[in-house]
């Protein structure tokens, strides 16, 4: 056997005790998600929830309410909304109504121009210089366009009909 060898097999002899008794390393603490606080399925630190004050109708307005959950270190949160068809829906600015801790909730009126149509909503922040964001779909469908009936009037008796536009050179 060569000296190398032999150099070798002594090393190895000397640290494979060593290893033996080497005790596992003890696993870290896992930190909770910040997911796990918002309710729904984990998706990121913004969730959002709507809610419609009644069924949609065309040509009548409806109040929907926007609740946006985030993690304390989201800051500058927006909420953007358009309907999916410029032709679908007048929709105003929204307006932030309440901010407690954690929890962002905006109005907006809708009036559904058409008897089926969407509207989209995002909500977006930033954490820690990234831009984050949540969307989700509102439809606008009425119960007229499930039966296949006219516009419903109001309750105040009122009801908005939007004629196309041309506009001409």
């Amino acid at each position: 056997m060569s000296l190398r060898a032999k150099c070798a097999v002594a090393a190895m002899l000397i640290a494979l005790p060593a290893l033996g008794a080497a005790a596992p390393r003890a696993a870290p603490a896992v930190a909770t998600a910040a997911r796990s606080e918002l309710p729904g399925k984990p998706t990121g630190p913004i969730a959002v929830e709507y809610r419609l004050a009644e069924q949609p109708t065309a040509g009548v307005p409806v109040k929907i309410t926007i609740t946006a959950r985030v993690q304390s270190s989201v800051n500058g949160l927006t909420l953007h909304a358009h309907a999916s068809e410029p032709r679908a829906a007048l929709v105003t600015e929204p307006l932030l109504v309440t901010a407690p801790d954690g929890a962002y909730a905006w109005e907006l009126t809708v009036v559904p121009l058409a008897a089926e149509g969407y509207l989209n909503v995002s909500v977006a922040g930033t954490i820690d210089g990234i831009e984050q964001a949540r969307s989700v779909t509102i439809s606008l469908r009425s119960a007229a366009a499930a039966e296949g009936l006219a516009p419903a009037v109001a309750a105040g008796g009122e009801t908005l009909i939007a004629l196309p536009v041309h506009e001409s050179p």
